[in-house]
């Protein structure tokens, strides 16, 4: 329903005009506060970055001017009684889908607890603290006669940073000698990742790995055990599990949903 509702807003705000207003009237009188309070929280669930514009008074009058309107179809339409007609019944019916699913969908993850958010926390914890960390430096070229040359003069004793400063074309890490820092290896392509697992602690790739970026001589730093980067508390991220767990739960939702109703395209 947010959406209609958001649709709803965003059609008719061309309609506000310049002047700033805090309530909207209907024929002279004041549309019930209750309606407003509602579709403002309606709006700001579905669209937060436009919610995050609510105290600029110009933006807030299109948005009331858009409730207006609203209210204004809703008379218009009762007055000639359509939610009795034909065409009404056969809109309905196209919507009562989407309604449905959001209300179903809404009561599967509402009321989420401390409690529950604890537990996603604490699992979230234990997971990262599992994760093998790799601390990574490395120099990527363009071709593989250079990766070769810099691995020929790794070999006979020059310095790995020296060597990704002069001759490295990733700007993110050539002037910090191809240092990479501490990753799990997951945010890598799979080519530089499957390498680093290959090595240990000091070593760097005796071959060049060819990846779509070009050609990297990689070196293993050192490892350790744990997140990359430590967990905030809690507190702090109580508004990202709660989103989290609604995902999960809205997920869960649609799963059962299939398997109860037995869906399936043959």
């Amino acid at each position: 329903m947010s959406k209609l509702v958001n649709l709803m807003l965003l059609s008719v705000a061309f309609l506000a005009t310049n002047s700033f207003a805090e309530n909207v009237y209907i024929n002279g009188k004041p549309v019930d506060q209750k309606v407003i309070d509602q579709t403002m929280n309606q709006f700001k669930k579905s669209s937060p970055m436009a919610a995050m514009q609510m105290n600029n008074p110009q933006f807030k009058k299109q948005i009331l001017q858009s409730i207006g309107m609203q209210q204004a179809i809703l008379m218009e339409g009762n007055k000639e009684d359509l939610e009795k007609s034909p065409q009404y019944q056969d809109k309905l019916q196209e919507v009562k889908p989407m309604l449905y699913a959001q209300i179903l969908q809404e009561k599967a993850s509402d009321n989420i607890t401390d409690a529950q958010l604890l537990v996603k926390y604490n699992q979230m914890k234990a997971d990262e603290d599992k994760k093998q960390q790799y601390k990574v430096s490395h120099v990527l070229v363009k071709d593989k006669k250079t990766a070769e040359n810099v691995i020929k003069q790794l070999k006979s004793g020059k310095k790995f940073a020296e060597l990704a400063k002069k001759y490295s074309v990733d700007p993110g890490s050539k002037a910090k000698g191809g240092d990479l820092g501490w990753s799990d290896g997951s945010n890598y392509v799979g080519e530089f990742s499957a390498s680093i697992k290959t090595l240990k602690k000091g070593q760097y790739t005796m071959t060049p790995v060819k990846t779509q970026f070009g050609y990297h001589v990689i070196k293993l730093d050192d490892t350790k055990k744990g997140p990359a980067v430590p967990m905030q508390s809690f507190d702090k991220m109580k508004e990202q599990l709660k989103q989290e767990l609604k995902m999960e739960n809205s997920k869960k939702f649609f799963d059962d949903l299939k398997a109860k109703y037995k869906v399936e395209v043959k």
